[in-house]
């Protein structure tokens, strides 16, 4: 029986990470990664079963992280946070967004621009699919408590999840410094509670300023 070693491990993770970055999942193969890790093809099996299980686990501090966003949402009550949710609130939410991406930035890469061939090549699909619900989700019961009275159509919901996606895909694949992440977290948040009026500095507090 082998005995598996912590440092082999370690290094079939960043050979495996290096390669998929480089050539991405389908032209990588495990025997190439296994050359590189200095072990023998077997024996890379030993530590993962297969090309899929060790894409999987580079990019789980992503998919994790996604996992328990959207827990924290669906176990928010949509009333409360409609009364408390705005500016501050979104600076927060969106600085947390941009540090984590911050610190993954290859996990992000992975997982949006190399997983092709992989069960995850669709996951920017699955991920607006679940905002998307999630949404639906919300508006309906701030719906029922009288708190939105404005007719929302399907295809706007549909739009703002994968704008919201979208954001983030981008903000993690575009070569920015972590200073530019954290005005950007600041310039979304203003964007997204008041529109290019935050943006260009015509509303302060949420009110369009007048002429004195």
């Amino acid at each position: 029986m082998q005995v598996l070693k912590e440092e082999i491990r370690e290094k079939i993770i960043q050979v495996a990470k290096a390669k998929f970055l480089e050539s991405g999942f389908q032209k990588t193969s495990m025997k190439s990664i296994a050359e590189g890790a200095g072990i023998s093809a077997p024996t890379i099996y030993c530590y993962f079963r297969n090309k899929e299980n060790l894409f999987i686990h580079l990019v789980e501090p992503v998919t994790s992280y996604f996992v328990k966003k959207k827990k924290t949402v669906e176990e928010t009550d949509p009333v409360e946070l409609a009364k408390t949710w705005g500016i501050e609130q979104r600076k927060t939410e969106y600085g947390t967004h941009m540090k984590f991406i911050g610190n993954h930035r290859d996990e992000f890469r992975l997982l949006f621009a190399c997983a092709g061939g992989s069960s995850l090549e669709s996951y920017f699909d699955r991920l607006v699919d679940q905002y998307e619900i999630l949404m639906k989700k919300i508006i309906g019961v701030l719906r029922k408590s009288k708190l939105l009275n404005q007719p929302v159509s399907d295809f706007f919901i549909h739009n703002m999840a994968s704008f919201y996606v979208s954001t983030i895909r981008e903000a993690s694949l575009h070569p920015v410094s972590e200073k530019e992440l954290e005005q950007f977290a600041q310039e979304w948040a203003l964007f997204r509670t008041w529109g290019w009026k935050g943006i260009t500095g015509s509303n302060e507090n949420g009110k369009e300023r007048t002429a004195k």
